[in-house]
């Protein structure tokens, strides 16, 4: 923008220089009018060059990079709009949105990632599940269950898949798929503070099924 405003100032001053070049060239056959033509277009271009840089608002610095998670967002999509097929990208894009709560965006930037990978990705999988999922909880039980599905048949070591998959079969009511998926999790070794959480309700579950527990 910068650069063709300035290209556009620097036509319209050669224009206005030349106005002024003709008439005295036309106007006298002395053997100087040439050289005092030429002396008059200089002192134009000269003077508005640096009538403009002494007068302009026109801040000449760059552009300082952006600096909050917002302006860095931003960035990113326009990024992604002259390189729509960079999946890592539009991963990266849905993970921002959804660090921000903007769900339906994050829906959105899993869905082109899904689509560029063909389903083949779980990250794109997951995080376009919960995406919808964050927008509306009935979603487990339909699109987003879905996806949690098809993410955990391509990652069956994936945390989130599994995880959200073993609260999508307790409310469906299929306890022995629940308890197979949180057993599932708990083997991926998990942190020490999500471990006993993952511990009591496979406890819970097997009190409901009427598993006899150690003694």
């Amino acid at each position: 923008m910068k650069t063709e405003f300035i290209l556009l100032a620097l036509l319209l001053t050669a224009i206005a220089a030349v106005l002024v070049l003709i008439p005295l060239l036309k106007k006298s056959e002395a053997p100087r009018a040439p050289w005092a033509a030429l002396g008059a277009a200089s002192a134009i271009v000269i003077g508005a060059i640096s009538l403009y840089a002494s007068l302009s608002a026109w801040s000449w610095q760059p552009l300082p990079p952006p600096t909050t998670p917002q302006a860095m967002v931003a960035q990113l999509a326009r990024r992604l709009e002259r390189n729509p097929d960079d999946l890592n990208g539009w991963l990266m894009l849905g993970r921002s949105y959804t660090v921000l709560e903007q769900f339906p965006l994050a829906a959105r930037a899993y869905q082109r990632a899904d689509r560029i990978a063909g389903g083949k990705n779980v990250d794109a999988l997951v995080g376009f599940a919960e995406a919808l999922l964050l927008t509306n909880e009935t979603e487990l039980d339909g699109r987003a269950g879905r996806l949690f599905e098809q993410a955990i048949a391509l990652g069956p070591k994936s945390g989130k898949a599994l995880f959200y998959g073993a609260a999508a079969a307790l409310r469906r009511g299929n306890l022995p798929l629940a308890r197979q998926r949180f057993a599932s999790l708990l083997s991926l070794d998990p942190p020490a503070n999500v471990k006993p959480i993952l511990e009591a309700q496979i406890a819970a579950i097997d009190k409901q099924l009427g598993v006899p527990t150690a003694p």
